[in-house]
């Protein structure tokens, strides 16, 4: 409408109706721009062209191939000398390529020859018309004609200019503009006119639900800055026309995000990305972790990004914090701390009650909140999907042999790459997830640089090869020997009764499958474990996984697995030289492990060169290299024999199986003969079997619950509950230690009873205290002021509760030490490691102090947790650095007393990043700060509760809590 054009940009709805062809509905958004052509979202939006008669320009864009076409004419018209494609004659409407004023390369159509070697070109994708030199403009090539243009004239419908003028004023050319620009419309096409020019009416689509769209032509003409046409007759809105026509961009590219990365799953359909596989695809970097992990959004999701945050802060910016029960997987709005801005999450772990750590899947970031910055993410903001995508760099991989990219090589790649613009490049055709691609972007030079390269030439990155899935459609098979097989959805082997025939067999299949080039992956898969017809069967545990999953073969399936595993490898003995493959997550395989031995396996995460397969019989997990792998089933009719097994109403700590649990479990289990106790069965035949396992009598859950590893449910009735095989020995066994016998002279090894207990004064009670060891800001072990007193104190009787007699000594426990440190190599190592034991045991200062067993870390070389009793420090310890204690110094109280400080709690809100490992409710920052609040101090106590554990308020001049100064710094909030 305007001299300086514009661009329109679509927004519909997809109904179509099936009445009259000529009539249909449009939406449209007016964005008034200079007619330049961007590349970051060019292809998205549609030109709007001047005409004296209320005319404009719109482009139906219906897909990213038209960003593709622009893309791939701007490359080859930049890059040709011109010579050889000049137009040396042009003629009226002549097909040619022309440059614009921006400097870029467009399809154009000549409209005039006003001589002095320039030509008059319209730009058929836009609209926009412009003179230009002879030089400007060059032969189109053949493969750029067969699109069809994109830019579609409109007229304003059943209005003229008023006072009978032929020209529209510039008052009513502003007002159009007002009404129109940067804003969605509505567009009913009436009919078309000559040359295909679409006769229309506008309507304002942004009115309140149920009310009638406004007419833009009915508005003119009530403002006076048009007149309706001789005989035309005002007719009644309710009967305007309804049809929807083709959807907008927008929608375009909102149903794009939606295919791409559906916000209910993570996965990505195939066929979304079959026509972006090697096209340059333009992005805006939003977030780097590593070159394996680049988040990116596409361009044109611009808009639709900003409409969403739009909609979040009118949806969220007042609303009040409702305690729902957060669960993993779950989506959420997340207000982002330090920023007025609300984003689409969703929950990756649950990190405390109040923490949770979560996914803005929108922008690719991840982050720990608060779950007072957590709100229910309303479902009519769950209809948009994932607005931002996961992406690998190609071609490369880490360097120093580790298939663990370093900080360095994250840290750079982010700092060069996150908030750029860059172009992408998808390189499989069938989708894996994150996104192998190759990015481009601009250097300082303006020049096009790889970004894989980049990493190379830095030394952070190898280059890794790589194979284009054409050249290596069949596999390279040199000594294949089975007996009668058939190769259909795999490869089937079984025992062949004749070595000669085999061979001639084998001969005659390995010829077959050479010509077989189009066939590359298998079709079929392994089948599920098959759970005895049993309530109570026998097995050995083939392994534990890395998420606590206890995978058991029954010794009934036993004699079966060796058989198929000889057979395996009697009848497969070598494979050759596998030609390139890419794999997919989940395909089953043939691994041949680092024992040299073949196994069934599947396929578990694609790792750049390294794949995560899992040996499918016996549950084990393993990185190995892709040259290990082949695409072939063995024995696909025998189902897999191992069952993974999850322990029944057991909740382990943390709702996750935690390191130290899952190593107890692997140092305890694999290998052993177990009782397994069917107790539900899965929905699907792939999940895990809830079962209660006994071993060696005992009940695992309720032995992981004993060393606070879990929680077991309904113990009452387990415990009465009792194995397969089981007997009277259970019921004469005495597992309570008397200790009065274990100390008779006839006893070789000592078993002493625990060290005796210090006690603090009664409640209300000041009392001078030291701390001899902080675990976290609210739980320390302290001793009292008073040591010297510890004898006295405890010299009320020479015999203690266990009948123990001491013979009282006068002197201190120091001196004790120090007299043992002097002879402690005539001590006798420490044999006995049971828990609670009572030792010598040396610290790094190279001293003897006393000690307690508290578990077993390691078997080989053996090495033990032990407590100093009288710091409350922990450290685990090789055995040659235990002895055994003498009985004198049993005598002596343990002097640290386990307690916990009242008055304060972890804050709701934390901004701390840095939390304690093992107590992540808590920040690094606080227990710093709370070390620095008790060093060097004098401080006292008060008793505030002493059972069931000890309570007490810490002051550091009889009247000032210490924990007030963690509250004044926002690091703790009081606890009334």
């Amino acid at each position: 409408m305007g001299a300086g054009g514009g661009r329109l940009v679509g927004e519909a709805t997809k109904k179509e109706t099936a009445k009259s062809k000529a009539v249909g509905t449009y939406s449209f958004h007016f964005v008034l721009l200079t007619p330049k052509i961007r590349r970051e979202g060019a292809a998205s939006l549609f030109i709007k062209a001047a005409s004296q008669s209320f005319g404009f320009i719109t482009e139906a864009i219906e897909n990213l191939d038209f960003l593709f076409l622009l893309k791939a004419i701007e490359d080859f018209y930049k890059g040709e000398d011109g010579e050889s494609l000049e137009i040396l004659c042009p003629v009226e409407d002549q097909a040619c390529v022309a440059k614009f004023e921006d400097g870029v390369w467009y399809r154009a159509k000549v409209t005039g020859l006003p001589g002095h070697r320039e030509v008059e070109v319209k730009y058929v994708d836009f609209g926009n018309t412009a003179k230009i030199t002879l030089k400007e403009m060059r032969k189109i090539k053949d493969e750029f004609l067969s699109p069809p243009e994109k830019a579609i004239k409109c007229k304003l419908a059943y209005i003229e200019p008023c006072e009978g003028t032929m020209q529209w004023s510039k008052k009513a050319k502003e007002k159009f503009e007002e009404k129109t620009q940067d804003k969605f419309m509505t567009c009913s096409v009436i009919k078309t006119l000559e040359d295909n020019v679409l006769l229309v009416e506008l309507f304002n689509s942004h009115g309140s639900p149920g009310m009638t769209p406004t007419s833009i032509n009915d508005q003119l003409v009530k403002e006076g800055l048009a007149a309706y046409e001789v005989g035309y007759t005002l007719k009644d809105n309710s009967k305007k026309h309804v049809e929807v026509w083709d959807p907008s961009p927008e929608e375009i590219i909102s149903d794009e995000a939606n295919n791409l990365s559906p916000v209910s799953v993570k996965s990505l359909p195939n066929e979304n990305f079959q026509s972006f596989y090697n096209k340059e695809l333009p992005v805006h970097i939003c977030n780097v972790v590593s070159p394996e992990k680049i988040y990116v959004q596409w361009l044109l999701t611009e808009n639709l990004l900003n409409s969403l945050e739009e909609k979040m802060i009118a949806a969220y910016e007042n609303s009040q914090w409702e305690p729902i029960k957060w669960e993993n997987d779950m989506h959420c709005a997340v207000k982002v701390p330090d920023k007025n801005q609300w984003r689409r999450g969703q929950i990756v772990k649950m990190v405390t009650d109040t923490l949770v750590e979560v996914l803005l899947y929108d922008v690719g970031v991840e982050l720990v909140v608060n779950i007072n910055c957590l709100r229910e993410l309303r479902e009519n903001l769950k209809t948009m999907g994932r607005l931002s995508l996961e992406c690998s760099l190609v071609d490369i991989r880490p360097t120093g042999g580790s298939d663990k990219w370093t900080a360095t090589a994250c840290d750079c790649l982010s700092l060069y790459l996150t908030g750029a613009i860059a172009t992408i490049i998808l390189q499989e055709n069938n989708t894996t997830w994150p996104l192998p691609v190759k990015i481009f972007c601009r250097d300082e030079k303006g020049d096009r640089v790889d970004v894989s390269n980049y990493l190379i030439k830095k030394g952070l990155a190898l280059r890794e090869r790589r194979f284009n899935k054409s050249d290596s459609s069949h596999l390279s098979e040199k000594c294949l020997e089975q007996g009668d097989s058939t190769i259909t959805e795999g490869i089937k082997i079984h025992p062949a009764p004749d070595r000669k025939a085999t061979d001639k067999v084998s001969e005659h299949k390995m010829s077959g499958l050479k010509e077989r080039t189009s066939e590359t992956r298998t079709t079929g898969c392994y089948k599920p474990p098959v759970i005895p017809n049993m309530k109570v069967f026998e097995a050995i545990v083939s392994c534990i996984g890395d998420d606590g999953t206890i995978f058991v073969v029954p010794k009934l399936s036993e004699f079966k697995l060796v058989k198929m595993m000889n057979e395996i490898q009697t009848n497969l003995k070598c494979l050759g030289l596998l030609e390139p493959y890419f794999w997919k997550k989940g395909e089953p395989c043939a691994v041949r492990g680092s024992d040299t031995m073949w196994y069934r396996g599947k396929v578990m995460e694609v790792l750049g060169g390294t794949i995560r397969v899992q040996y499918l019989d016996h549950g084990f997990t393993e990185k190995i290299p892709q040259c290990h792998l082949y695409p072939i089933l063995l024995y696909p009719d025998i189902p897999q024999f191992c069952i993974p097994c999850q322990l029944y109403h057991t909740v382990p700590a943390g709702k996750v199986w935690q390191p130290d649990a899952i190593e107890l479990l692997q140092e305890l289990l694999p290998k052993r003969e177990v009782d397994v106790h069917i107790m539900e069965l899965p929905k699907n035949p792939w999940e895990k079997l809830s079962i209660h396992l006994y071993f060696d009598g005992m009940l695992l859950s309720h032995f992981m619950a004993h060393h606070k590893y879990c929680t077991f449910e309904h113990s009452e009735e387990i415990f009465k509950e009792k194995p397969t095989d089981y007997n009277k020995k259970y019921e004469e066994e005495k597992w309570e230690i008397r200790f009065e016998e274990l100390l008779l002279s006839e006893t070789e090894t000592s078993v002493l009873p625990p060290y005796l207990s210090s006690f603090l004064p009664p409640p209300e009670e000041l009392y001078a205290v030291q701390v001899k060891h902080v675990v976290s800001p609210n739980e320390m072990y302290i001793c009292l002021d008073a040591v010297e007193n510890y004898n006295q104190l405890n010299h009320h009787s020479d015999t203690d509760d266990s009948g123990v007699s001491w013979e009282l000594e006068s002197e201190s426990l120091e001196e004790a030490l120090q007299r043992c440190n002097k002879n402690v190599e005539l001590f006798p190592p420490l044999t006995d490691f049971r828990t609670e034991m009572p030792c010598l045991a040396e610290y790094a200062d190279g001293l003897w102090y006393r000690a307690k067993i508290v578990s077993i870390k390691e078997f080989n070389p053996l090495c033990v947790l032990v407590q100093f009793v009288d710091y409350g420090s922990t450290e685990k310890l090789a055995v040659n650095r235990l002895r055994q204690i003498p009985l004198h110094l049993m005598q002596y109280p343990a002097r640290a007393i386990k307690v916990l400080l009242a008055g304060f709690k972890p804050p709701l809100k934390d901004s701390g990043k840095t939390r304690i490992p093992y107590c992540p409710k808590w920040s690094m920052e606080a227990l710093w700060t709370m070390i620095d609040c008790l060093q060097g101090k004098q401080l006292y106590a008060s008793s505030m509760a002493q059972a069931p554990e000890q309570i007490v308020t810490l002051y550091e001049d009889e009247q000032y809590p210490v924990h007030m100064s963690l509250v004044e710094m926002g690091l703790a909030d009081k606890d009334e």
